[in-house]
């Protein structure tokens, strides 16, 4: 994967860490903003693309949740939260606010690489296997377009999903009725297997129970399966 065009912003407080954080992934051949409050972060969103951002919690003023809740409104950009604080309580409420993963302080670059790696490359993938075959499904009148990435309800509305919610969505309706593990939604999103404690893979699925449901509220696309994971639930034809 070539990672030369590839953009990163860096919002941390502290301003020797996101240098040092922004130097270690630049010598990896991104290239890296770096900003210290979310007025300035959403200066550089508003005059920079940026394909990835990296995000504290702590930051003056608005504070990293809230600057996560409202670029998720309008983008699909992937986020991931970083945070000092120990405990599920941020992670849980950063995740159902749309980010995309969480890494708790102090992180080892090395791992934060590795993340942003893994949403670049199935992002990557997707878009490769899409170009060429365009593939396109529909379900219950929903239509998934797998080279848009777009997500239409029944009525013709666009659906806002971030980068997360389609390749989960996009994952079940390409194997439907039948149960897909933690472990399988894991390796699609992150690369890896999800801890037995980590929460992160079911959050992501009820905040896309929630999204399907607010169009389509007498419908329940996604069962949970007892030991086995999830399923989803409706017929779906590839077209």
């Amino acid at each position: 994967m070539m990672l030369s065009n590839k953009t990163l912003l860096i919002v941390d407080d502290d301003e020797e860490i996101a240098s040092l954080t922004a130097d270690f992934l630049k010598d990896r051949g991104y290239t890296v903003f770096t900003a210290n409050s979310a007025e300035e972060a959403m200066e550089l969103l508003d005059t920079n693309h940026i394909d990835l951002m990296v995000l504290d919690i702590m930051l003056p003023g608005e504070n990293g949740l809230t600057l996560c809740q409202r670029v998720r409104q309008t983008s699909k950009m992937p986020i991931i939260i970083i945070s000092a604080i120990t405990g599920d309580t941020e992670r849980i409420v950063g995740l159902e606010l749309g980010a995309d993963d969480y890494l708790e302080k102090p992180f080892n670059p090395r791992e934060l690489q590795a993340r942003i790696f893994a949403i670049f490359r199935r992002t990557e993938d997707v878009e490769t296997a899409a170009a060429p075959k365009a593939q396109r499904f529909e379900f219950s009148g929903w239509k998934l377009d797998e080279a848009t990435r777009h997500l239409t309800a029944p009525d013709g509305v666009l659906v806002h999903l971030s980068s997360s919610e389609f390749d989960a969505l996009l994952t079940f309706v390409k194997s439907p009725q039948k149960p897909i593990s933690r472990d399988t939604l894991g390796r699609v999103l992150r690369g890896a297997k999800v801890d037995s404690h980590d929460r992160s893979i079911d959050i992501l699925i009820s905040r896309l129970r929630k999204k399907l449901a607010q169009t389509d509220p007498s419908t329940d696309f996604i069962t949970t399966v007892r030991h086995q994971g999830y399923l989803f639930s409706q017929s779906v034809t590839r077209v």
